[in-house]
């Protein structure tokens, strides 16, 4: 009988609530009604740059690392750069995505696109606020990075048990990227509709030895991602993604801690113009290592050329 009273209680309870939510919201403005933290829209939603934090490096230069998140259940959203997608001052504007995909990882990330580039201020420049400005579907957002405030500022020692970014290289003598700025290939070009073959190499890196939990877990496989970050249309990869654990299941090998591993996908484009891709190297299957902790990723960028 107790059981049922309570029951009974807690609907009508949850009822009131319900009704007092309800009424509160009818005489709400209509401007609050449409707040833009509540219900995700399927498209004319917003898209909002985020700053992920700040590293000063050993120069006294500060790395500002940007993200994004697109709350369109459904709309896939394009901005080019311009007065709708900038960055001031104008002499960091340009490496900004352009194309803003639907995400949901769940937990903390979430809907948010987190690492996605970032830019170095110089040491004689390091209080300048640089700052990212989207516009879309009537919603206008500014976001500034700064150095200023330590709740933002990140590091580049490694994850708890040791981890650190990977190392991306498009040529093995060549330069090396350890972060979210990345290094930039030399421009490729193609023709419509012909597929074109981008490649890297990648490795694990750490400073896993000097943990004892590790134990013998000292090496994990890296992961891939082939992603659009600018341009006209949306290409076309014959595998934009693998996990460190896919990659072993299709090789039936896996690459050796002081080894490099070849990362390579064919893509398509469908429409001239100008273009650049972003290769993301994780090493997700660590412990460590997860989107969450900002760590441990790395970007590298390809320009490509597309002719008719």
């Amino acid at each position: 009988m107790n059981s049922l009273v309570s029951a009974r209680a807690c609907a009508v309870m949850l009822l009131s609530v319900g009704l007092f939510i309800t009424s509160v919201s009818a005489q709400l403005p209509s401007n609050l009604r449409n707040y833009p933290l509540g219900e995700q829209k399927a498209s004319g939603d917003i898209v909002a740059p985020i700053f992920n934090g700040w590293i000063e490096n050993e120069d006294g230069s500060v790395r500002l690392i940007f993200g994004f998140a697109n709350r369109n259940k459904e709309e896939i959203v394009d901005v080019p750069i311009g007065s709708n997608n900038f960055i001031e001052p104008s002499q960091f504007n340009g490496v900004q995505p352009t194309h803003f995909p639907i995400y949901n990882r769940g937990g903390f990330v979430g809907i948010n696109e987190r690492g996605a580039f970032a830019i170095t201020v110089p040491a004689e420049m390091a209080g300048t606020e640089v700052i990212w400005t989207l516009k879309h579907a009537g919603y206008e957002y500014s976001i500034p990075g700064r150095a200023t405030s330590t709740t933002y500022e990140l590091s580049d020692d490694g994850a708890a048990f040791g981890s650190l970014l990977p190392a991306i290289r498009f040529e093995m003598d060549g330069m090396e990227s350890t972060d979210h700025e990345g290094i930039i290939a030399e421009r490729l070009t193609i023709s419509v509709g012909k597929p074109l073959t981008l490649s890297a190499f990648a490795q694990d890196r750490s400073n896993r030895d000097a943990y004892p939990e590790n134990n013998e877990f000292l090496h994990y496989q890296i992961g891939a991602e082939w992603i659009f970050h600018q341009g006209p249309a949306a290409p076309d990869f014959s595998q934009a993604f693998i996990t460190g654990e896919q990659r072993v299941k299709q090789s039936g090998t896996e690459v050796g801690p002081e080894d490099w591993t070849k990362v390579q996908t064919e893509a398509t484009f469908w429409e001239p113009g100008d273009y650049l891709i972003r290769l993301r190297i994780d090493n997700f299957l660590a412990p460590d290592s997860r989107f969450d902790y900002m760590c441990c990723w790395s970007n590298a960028f390809v320009p490509v050329t597309v002719t008719p």
